[in-house]
């Protein structure tokens, strides 16, 4: 495993990769599997849902670090999924109450585990190519940053007329009447 400045940030890209990623496939996987599309309010349980599952990725050293554990992590994400799914998602499930897992029949069983496997070789590849998107990405933007002319000496901003040249004039040429009468 890299060790170096950027492994924090790999960490944090890992557990969000893994929150979206269940997320999404599990949408797919479960449309596949013979449920429904969710509704809006089933989408904002699987988007609550999705950063429960990222909270306890980044609490969790040994789930950080990817690898091994990555795999259950993403199945229990493929589990909270369905049933956030099955929850929010109405009747669409009442064909499939006799199925031998928690209301998974073995066709919406089959697609959430080819969903766990899609997911970790998503993030398997999304590790693997993001080092030399990061390569490339700083060789862009060196090659950009010595292209751009800099300027020898910034101007100074100054103003073209006074900001309220009336009150300015009026002020000048009046007699202020403060005070008390010259001759009491």
């Amino acid at each position: 495993m890299r060790v170096g400045p950027g492994e924090k940030l790999s960490r944090r890209v890992r557990c969000a990769s893994v929150g979206s990623t269940t997320a999404a496939v599990a949408v797919a996987a479960h449309g596949v599997g013979g449920g429904g599309l969710p509704a809006g309010s089933t989408l904002m349980l699987l988007v609550g849902f999705s950063a429960v599952l990222v909270a306890v990725m980044a609490a969790v050293p040994v789930l950080r670090r990817g690898g091994p554990a990555l795999v259950p992590i993403l199945a229990v994400g493929q589990l909270g999924a369905h049933t956030t799914l099955a929850f929010g998602g109405g009747g669409h499930h009442a064909d499939m109450a006799s199925g031998p897992i928690g209301g998974m029949g073995p066709q919406m069983l089959a697609a959430h585990a080819v969903a766990i496997g899609v997911c970790a070789a998503l993030i398997a590849a999304a590790e693997r190519i993001g080092p030399r998107t990061e390569a490339a990405l700083r060789a862009v933007v060196a090659a950009v940053v010595v292209a751009i002319p800099v300027l020898e000496r910034p101007r100074s901003w100054r103003p073209v007329t006074e900001a309220h040249p009336l009150v300015s004039a009026l002020c000048r040429v009046s007699v202020s009447r403060r005070g008390p009468p010259l001759f009491v």
